[in-house]
């Protein structure tokens, strides 16, 4: 146990993860730690590290290795008296291959490093108003953190509302994993019906998948470029992807212009 209590906020992309990445491409790899206030910790008492066998530039073996991840930015978080730093690093890739990644964290007094897994991490950010969207973890818990709506995207991460301890409106619109997959309009459609009648409604809505980046972030660009006619696209996309990292799977640009057609 660390000497002092620390979370891991978000991890990006999520973990545990095995990735296709091609040759000369850069993956920037982002995460934060949580802890209190009080204990005057600065940013720099914590070494974060990425850990992988991902091949680049200081790995030309394609060895597990560490990667120091440098400080950037940190914030309070008032209400709770918590301080968050964020932390990142930037690889060119110099192989093409599928790689596996993860993060770990510790205190510069600790002996022992504490894990990152993306299912330990409730990943849940406000995008619109009362409308988030979070990862499996995030929906487990909803029950717990004031949501009265769930939309559930995942098609092998079911959430049940027996799992839950209070009254929830509970959706599901299975859609297959990975960013090839085409989501069919009728989906889109439910999809953005669902959220619009549910908006008046709720005071909490979460968009959820197992990692809440690809399905529930497609689903989300729909509903932002459906409701806004001014938007564009690609600046609906920008929306969200500047909350939190998503990204949209294949055909949905085409799909979306053919649904809402702009002027």
């Amino acid at each position: 146990m660390s000497i002092v209590p620390f979370e891991f906020l978000f991890l990006t992309p999520y973990t545990p993860s095995c990735q296709t990445c091609y040759l000369l491409d850069k993956v920037f790899f982002r995460t934060a730690l949580k802890y209190p206030e009080e204990s005057k910790c600065s940013s720099q008492d914590f070494i974060v590290e990425l850990w992988t066998d991902l091949f680049h530039k200081e790995n030309n073996e394609g060895e597990w290795h560490e990667v120091p991840m440098t400080f950037q930015s940190s914030e309070k978080l008032v209400d709770a008296h918590q301080v968050v730093s964020y932390y990142g690093v930037d690889l060119l890739v110099t192989c093409l291959g599928k790689y596996k990644f993860t993060y770990r964290a510790k205190h510069r007094k600790d002996n022992d490093y504490q894990w990152a897994a993306w299912f330990n991490v409730n990943g849940c950010l406000e995008v619109t108003h009362n409308i988030y969207i979070g990862n499996f973890t995030a929906a487990q818990e909803a029950h717990l953190n004031g949501f009265d709506g769930l939309l559930n995207v995942s098609d092998e991460a079911q959430v049940y509302a027996k799992q839950l301890s209070r009254p929830i409106i509970l959706k599901k619109l299975p859609i297959a994993f990975g960013a090839n997959v085409v989501i069919s309009e009728t989906h889109l459609l439910e999809a953005v019906f669902w959220l619009r009648a549910m908006s008046d409604l709720c005071n909490k809505i979460m968009v959820a998948s197992r990692d809440g980046h690809g399905r529930a972030g497609s689903i989300l660009i729909a509903f932002i470029f459906a409701m806004n006619p001014n938007l564009s696209f690609e600046e609906a996309y920008r929306f969200v992807n500047d909350r939190h990292f998503v990204y949209p799977h294949r055909g949905l640009r085409s799909a979306l212009e053919r649904l809402y057609v702009r002027e």
